[in-house]
C-alpha cells in the first residue's frame, strides 16, 4: 500500500505518515517564510543555549548508560546498578555486540566499533522511513562489505521539516524511528543517539529538540543520552591511552558559539584531549564551502577548532598549550547532497603540493552527507579546491584567555593555508545536476513546478487575471468603452502585429537586462547588490508570459454576436490558463537562469525529490584507523505491507524488500593521526 493508505491506520501505528514538503507551495512557503523570519528575529533574544547553561553536565560513556524504563529520568551516576556495567577502557574500541552478547568482528577478529551518521531526515515518510530502515538492520552487504549497524547514531541536523513542532517531530521522525527499530528498552541491546540541531530544529527556538533529545529517552531501539542541544562522547581511548572523541557542536543558525557551551567542552573535551587524539567533529552545515556566504559562521567554528580542540589555554600558566589532538574527520548535513573534501599532503619545505595524494590515510576530510530523507540538492556549484586557515601552534598565540571571535581581535597568521581537494565521489555529479535540475522546466515530467506544487499554478494564474483586468480596465477606460467593445473594437486592426509587439517587448528589455547585467557587473550573488537585478529578471519573465496571455486573447476570433459575459468568461479562462502554464513556466526558466542563491536552490527544492539518499556508515578498528562508508541509495520504497509487532502495533515493512544499495565511493580511512602541522 502507498503513504496515502498507511495514513489511514495511523491510530495503530503511532503516528501519520506524511507527504514529502512541498516547499513552493503558496501555502507552506508562506507559513516557513513567517516561522523563519519569526526565529531569525527572537534567536538573538531568547537562545535556549544560554539557558543550558544550568543543565546537567556529566561525561557521556557508551558503558554507563540512563537504566532503561520511563521518561525523562534522572541520569544515573552509580556504578554496579542494573543495566550500568562500567568496564575498564584501553586503547581498542568498546566491543559492540549483536544484542545476545556476540562480538561484531572487523574481519580481523578484533572487536569494532561501529557508528553510523545520518542529517536532514525528518521529511516525507517513504524516503525517511526508508533510510530508518536501513539504519536499524543488524547488518548491510554493499558492494561487498558487510557494515554491522552502528552502536551509535548521530542525526547531524534537521530532524524535521518544514519547521520544529511536537506534532511535526512525532510524524516525520520519532514516529519512523521507532518503527523502524522498536522493542527500545532492553539493556544492552539499545544503541545510542546523539542529535545536533539544524536550522529547522531552531524555527520553534529549539524548544521541541530540547525536550524530545535532552530526556534520556527511548526512540525505538536507540537511547538518548545527552542533556543538551550539544554533545562530547569518547569513543576509544582513555585517561591514559589516546583516542577516538565524537564531538557535536550547535552553532544556533550560524551566529556566535555561547559561552555556557564553551564551558562545557572546555571541561568535559580539552582538559581531558592526550597527544594523539582524534576527533571527529560534528556541525550543522559545511561552513567551510559556505564561507563568503557566513563568514562569521566560519569564524566561529575555526576558532572552536584551534582554542578548545587543538589547543588550550592553562589558567595556572596563563598561556596557550597543545593538546596534541586534531580534528580528523568533519561530518555535517544541511546541503542535500554527498560530498567529500580530502586535505592535500604538504611538501617537505612546508609548501603544498597541488597533487592529490588518493588514499592517504593520514589526509584529514570534510564530508557532507544530507541525505537523510529531505529532497536532493545539486551540487554542481561547489569549488574543485579550498584554502582554509592552517593551524596557529600554541607559542605563535598572543593575549590571554580564549575569546570569541567577535570580541578578539584578528590574529595574524603568516602560516600558508590548508589546501583541500574535492572527491570525485560528489553525488550529484554536474551531469546528473543539470539532468535533475532541467525537470523543473518540464511539463512533461510529474516534477514540472505547478505539478509538484499543489497551488503554485493556481496562484500565478490568478495573479496574472488581475494584472491582466488592472491593465484593460485602464486601456478600456482611456478609449470610453467597454471591456467587451475595446476588446473587439481591436479586431478591425491589425490584432496580429499588435500580439508579436505586447509579446515581443518583454522578451526584447529580458534580454537587453541580462546582457546590460551581466556586463555591468549586476548579475552577482543575489544575497548582495544583485537582488534588485534577480528580482528585474523575474518581472520581466512574467510580463513576458503574461503578454503570452494577452497575445492569445487578441488573436481568437470573438464574435460581436455572442453575449458579454460569455466573452468575458472565456478571456478570463484564457488568461488564467495562459498564467497557469507559461506563468508556470517562466517562473521555471527564471530559476533555471538564476546560477547561484537562494533562487538558483529553488530548481531542487521544488521539485522535492525522494529519491538518492544515503548515510555514512562508520567503523573504527583496533589498530585506530577509522573507515567511513559512504551508502548510497537511489531508489526509496514507496509500497509498504503492514504486519503486527509485539505489542499490537503496525509496522510497515518493504512490500518488495529494501532497496539495493551501493557505496557512493569507495570506503574513506581516515588514520588517528593526520599530516604534521
Amino acid at each position: 500500500m502507498k503513504r496515502a493508505e498507511l495514513a489511514q491506520h495511523s491510530d495503530r501505528l503511532g503516528f501519520t505518515p506524511r507527504d514529502a514538503v512541498r516547499w513552493l507551495a503558496p501555502a507552506q512557503l508562506g507559513r516557513t517564510a513567517v516561522r523563519v523570519v519569526l526565529a531569525s528575529v527572537f534567536a538573538d533574544f531568547g537562545d535556549k543555549r544560554e539557558l543550558e547553561g544550568g543543565f546537567p553536565r556529566y561525561d557521556l560513556d557508551l558503558d554507563r548508560l540512563p537504566v532503561p524504563g520511563q521518561p525523562a529520568q534522572p541520569v544515573v551516576r552509580d556504578l554496579g546498578l542494573p543495566g550500568t556495567p562500567r568496564t575498564s577502557r584501553s586503547d581498542e574500541p568498546a566491543e559492540e555486540t549483536d544484542g545476545q552478547g556476540a562480538g561484531l568482528a572487523d574481519g580481523s577478529g578484533a572487536a569494532a566499533l561501529w557508528l553510523d551518521f545520518t542529517a536532514d531526515l525528518g521529511d516525507g515518510f517513504d524516503a525517511t522511513y526508508t533510510v530508518a530502515s536501513l539504519l536499524a538492520e543488524k547488518s548491510l552487504l554493499v558492494d561487498g562489505h558487510e557494515l554491522s549497524r552502528g552502536k551509535v547514531l548521530v542525526l547531524g541536523g534537521d530532524e524535521v521539516y518544514p519547521v520544529a513542532a511536537p506534532a511535526a517531530y512525532e510524524d516525520r521522525m520519532v514516529g519512523p524511528y521507532r518503527t523502524a527499530l522498536p522493542g527500545g528498552g532492553s539493556p544492552g541491546r539499545d544503541g545510542v543517539l546523539l542529535a545536533l540541531p539544524g536550522n529547522h530544529d531552531w524555527y520553534d527556538g529549539l524548544t521541541s529538540f530540547i525536550r524530545l533529545f535532552t530526556r534520556q529517552r527511548n526512540i525505538g531501539g536507540w537511547r538518548t543520552i545527552q542533556t543538551r542541544s550539544y554533545f562530547a562522547l569518547r569513543l576509544t581511548g582513555g585517561d591514559d591511552s589516546p583516542g577516538w572523541w565524537l564531538v557535536g557542536l550547535d552553532s544556533q543558525l550560524g551566529q556566535y558559539i555561547d559561552e555556557p557551551q564553551l564551558d562545557y567542552f572546555y571541561n568535559t573535551v580539552t582538559t581531558r584531549l592526550l597527544p594523539g587524539d582524534a576527533i571527529i567533529l560534528c556541525v550543522a552545515a559545511p561552513y567551510w564551502v559556505r564561507e563568503t556566504e557566513n563568514a562569521n559562521a566560519f569564524r566561529q567554528v575555526h576558532f572552536f577548532e584551534q582554542d578548545y580542540l587543538r589547543r588550550r589555554f592553562n589558567h595556572r600558566a596563563g598561556l596557550f598549550e597543545e593538546t596534541g589532538a586534531s580534528v580528523r574527520l568533519w561530518l555535517t548535513g544541511d546541503l542535500h547532497h554527498y560530498s567529500r573534501y580530502e586535505e592535500l599532503a604538504p611538501e617537505a619545505t612546508g609548501k603544498r603540493t597541488g597533487a592529490r595524494p588518493g588514499d592517504d590515510p593520514r589526509q584529514t576530510q570534510l564530508i557532507t552527507c544530507g541525505l537523510g530523507g529531505a529532497f536532493l540538492l545539486d551540487a554542481r556549484w561547489l569549488p574543485a579546491e579550498l584554502t582554509l586557515p592552517a593551524h596557529q601552534p600554541a607559542h605563535a598565540v598572543t593575549g590571554t584567555e580564549p575569546r570569541t571571535p567577535a570580541a578578539a581581535e584578528p590574529r595574524s597568521n603568516p602560516r600558508p593555508g590548508r589546501r583541500f581537494a574535492l572527491a570525485p565521489g560528489t553525488f550529484p555529479g554536474k551531469a546528473e545536476s543539470r539532468q535533475f535540475r532541467g525537470r523543473l522546466a518540464n511539463p512533461l515530467t510529474p516534477f514540472w513546478l505547478p505539478l509538484r506544487n499543489p497551488g503554485f499554478g493556481s496562484a500565478l494564474g490568478i495573479a496574472h487575471l488581475v494584472a491582466a483586468l488592472t491593465l484593460w480596465t485602464v486601456f478600456s477606460a482611456f478609449r470610453g468603452l467597454s471591456f467587451v467593445d475595446s476588446l473587439l473594437s481591436l479586431r478591425a486592426g491589425n490584432t496580429g502585429l499588435l500580439a508579436v509587439a505586447i509579446l515581443a517587448v518583454p522578451l526584447f528589455l529580458l534580454l537587453l537586462l541580462v546582457t546590460l547585467g551581466t556586463a555591468l557587473g549586476l548579475a552577482r550573488d543575489p544575497r548582495e547588490d544583485g537582488a534588485g537585478f534577480t528580482v528585474a529578471r523575474g518581472a520581466l519573465w512574467q510580463l513576458t508570459a503574461l503578454g503570452a496571455g494577452i497575445a492569445v486573447v487578441l488573436l481568437l476570433p470573438w464574435q460581436a454576436a455572442w453575449p458579454p459575459f460569455l466573452t468575458l468568461a472565456l478571456v478570463l479562462a484564457v488568461i488564467f490558463a495562459t498564467g497557469f502554464g507559461a506563468g508556470s513556466e517562466a517562473f521555471a526558466l527564471f530559476i533555471l537562469g538564476t546560477p547561484r542563491g537562494e533562487v538558483a536552490s529553488w530548481a531542487m527544492s521544488g521539485q522535492a525529490i525522494e529519491d538518492h539518499k544515503g548515510f555514512l556508515r562508520i567503523r573504527i578498528t583496533a589498530d585506530g584507523n577509522l573507515t567511513v562508508y559512504p551508502v548510497a541509495v537511489d531508489r526509496v520504497c514507496r509500497d509498504w505491507t503492514l504486519t503486527e509487532d509485539d505489542d499490537g502495533g503496525l509496522r510497515p515493512v518493504p512490500a518488495t524488500g529494501l532497496p539495493p544499495l551501493r557505496l557512493f565511493e569507495p570506503p574513506v580511512t581516515v588514520a588517528r593521526e593526520g599530516f604534521a602541522p
